[in-house]
């Protein structure tokens, strides 16, 4: 199980014996209503930047996932392959990147073939565009020899041709690049021409979350 960090709650009465919570810095403190029968708790703190965002002054002060993050995670996928009766839920703030990321690192740390991993995660969550560095990493401390992030790369650029623009963590960072010599100037056109409810955001989870429930208000609005 995967979800968004506002609906937690409503995981209170499911089997969730294995519970993952991947939160911003800004978040730390602030308690969730745990699942009742959860037996093992995991919390991480970094914010949903990937191997691009990373490299954008936009997000310099934002903390990424380490290394050191990825392995807290297979380890306590590992913990899984222990018993026979668990359930895993996952979840971050848009619960699309992080939180899919981490869930298909620890289904393959607990023995899942890696692209079984992958479509569990996916038809949990249809959404999910899991973040490019937790899987990068989880592909180097696992050593599944870049299998992940191989997938994760495919099932991202699917979707974004599916819904018909461009990735727009890849438009980020083409127009820096072509602009690299008039940054200033280049961030304040680019913030300007983005849609109000992206300015704010971290993370293509994030951004991804907006579009999704502007498309879904749309909709019912039609009906």
């Amino acid at each position: 199980m995967v979800c968004p960090r506002t609906s937690v709650g409503d995981y209170r009465d499911a089997p969730v014996t294995h519970f993952v919570s991947l939160i911003d810095p800004d978040e730390v403190g602030k308690e969730l209503p745990l699942p009742r029968s959860t037996e093992r708790i995991l919390q991480l703190v970094f914010s949903d930047i990937d191997d691009i965002e990373i490299q954008l002054p936009k997000f310099k002060n934002y903390t990424p996932p380490r290394e050191k993050d990825v392995q807290h995670l297979v380890e306590f996928g590992r913990t899984l392959a222990q018993g026979d009766d668990w359930g895993l839920l996952a979840h971050c703030e848009a619960g699309i990147s992080r939180s899919t990321a981490a869930a298909i690192t620890m289904l393959t740390a607990a023995g899942y073939p890696p692209q079984v991993a992958f479509g569990i995660v996916r038809k949990v969550c249809p959404d999910m565009l899991p973040n490019r560095r937790i899987l990068r990493l989880a592909d180097e401390v696992l050593g599944t020899r870049g299998i992940l992030h191989r997938m994760g790369e495919n099932h991202r650029r699917k979707a974004f041709d599916r819904a018909g623009y461009e990735d727009p963590t890849d438009v980020l960072y083409s127009e820096f690049k072509a602009q690299s010599g008039k940054r200033p100037s280049f961030l304040s056109r680019l913030l300007s021409a983005l849609p109000s409810g992206w300015r704010n955001m971290v993370g293509s989870g994030a951004r991804q979350r907006a579009i999704i429930e502007k498309k879904r208000s749309m909709s019912s609005g039609r009906k």
